[in-house]
């Protein structure tokens, strides 16, 4: 009995060593799992935006100026005023345009009296032509003084052509001036609102070298938003796309607009520099702008606002996603490499085709992917590659 009792002991005792022992080697040959940040696809709407930086301005905008110099009179409008085409807008002082009309039409007076007094002229020296030739055919009076006569006819005909188009040239002066002289009065080309009037009423304003502008009109009914869009986003756009923008004061309310056109070269390439200043500075960036056209019924946007620009190039709704920090080796034919997080931290590397992206997820086009299983995501991505490469060197993990 005693015997036994110590055989059970024993045995006891050694199976707990055996235990430890085992318990040791697991714990000294144990490899935690290695932990990855991971995330789940989801459903989700994605639109595929470009954006872009812009500035609003008048549909149409333009610079009244004056045709000619003078003292400004009377500015008959002020900054905010809506206009009609045809209204009068400012007088500059007709002083000078009236005396120059006086003298356009004295001078067609007095060619005028000439011509009467030339053509009196020739009717006399007619009559005197024809009595010599007359006189000739009789041997009344001598061939030179019939030639006389004949020539004094010819010159006064060949003065009465100048003098007609002495009075052509000053029927032009008169024109000239009466146009000019309406030009004193400036009106409206067209209905808008004063957004800008840069002169003041006693102010003079010089014609003769550049047109002073009087005054700035636009339309405001419906503005125009100037972007800016860079070379690397402007081959994914066309006109009629739909875009919307935010303004500074309204953050968090979208104007709804339409893309009307893409200019086909950089604001750079109006300018006159030589070629050897614009490859110096070839490697700055390059935008092409572009128009918006939106509705402004409201009157909320004004000339000069910055526009916070997103041109939708695409749209997708109820899709399966993936966040875009999972997508690996991307190639040319949309297809990427994204690695499964499976149990007890094995990675599974997919390969997903991707359709259109917004800033974050990417759609996920293959029909048979499994969106129950969590994706590593961020810097772990690199590792996780790294780990599925091991493991195919290796081959299957026994257990």
């Amino acid at each position: 009995m005693l015997k036994r009792k110590t055989w059970l002991k024993y045995g006891l005792l050694g199976v707990v060593l055996f235990a430890l022992i085992g318990y040791g080697v697991y714990r000294f040959t144990y490899v935690e799992p290695p932990t990855y940040m991971t995330a789940l696809p989801s459903v989700r709407d994605i639109k595929q935006q470009v954006y872009a930086t812009g500035t609003v301005a008048g549909k149409v905008e333009v610079d009244v100026g004056a045709q000619v110099s003078g003292q400004i009179k009377k500015l008959y409008v002020e900054r905010g005023d809506r206009v009609q085409r045809g209204d009068l807008l400012c007088e500059i002082d007709p002083e000078i345009q009236e005396n120059d009309l006086r003298r356009a039409q004295a001078e067609e007076k007095l060619i005028a009296a000439q011509i009467a007094s030339k053509e009196a002229q020739i009717k006399m020296l007619r009559s005197e032509h024809q009595r010599q030739q007359r006189l000739l055919k009789t041997d009344a009076t001598s061939a030179q003084t019939a030639e006389q006569a004949a020539a004094q006819y010819e010159m006064a005909l060949a003065d009465l052509d100048a003098l007609k188009a002495q009075y052509d040239q000053a029927v032009i002066s008169v024109d000239d001036a009466t146009t000019n002289l309406g030009y004193t009065r400036i009106v409206a080309p067209m209905d808008g609102t004063v957004y800008a009037i840069p002169v003041e009423e006693g102010q003079t304003v010089n014609a003769n070298q550049t047109t002073p502008t009087i005054l700035k009109l636009a339309t405001l009914d419906t503005m125009t938003v100037e972007a800016e869009i860079s070379e690397a986003d402007v081959v994914k756009v066309k006109p009629g796309m739909p875009c919307r923008f935010t303004i500074m004061g309204l953050p968090n309310r979208y104007f709804e607009a339409n893309l009307r056109s893409i200019d086909p070269a950089p604001a750079s390439a109006e300018s006159t520099s030589s070629s050897s200043t614009s490859s110096s500075s070839s490697t700055e960036a390059i935008y092409y702008n572009a128009l918006l056209d939106v509705d402004n019924a409201e009157g909320i946007l004004r000339i000069d606002m910055t526009a916070e620009v997103e041109i939708t190039i695409a749209a997708v709704t109820g899709v399966q996603a993936i966040p875009i920090s999972a997508v690996q080796n991307e190639s040319s034919d949309g297809t990427a490499t994204v690695y499964q997080l499976l149990a007890q931290g094995q990675i599974n590397p997919v390969t997903v085709e991707l359709g259109i992206r917004d800033d974050q997820y990417v759609q996920v086009l293959n029909a048979d992917f499994d969106a129950s299983k969590p994706l590593v995501i961020g810097d772990d991505v690199a590792t996780a590659a790294a780990a599925a490469a091991n493991t195919r060197r290796r081959g299957p993990r026994m257990f």
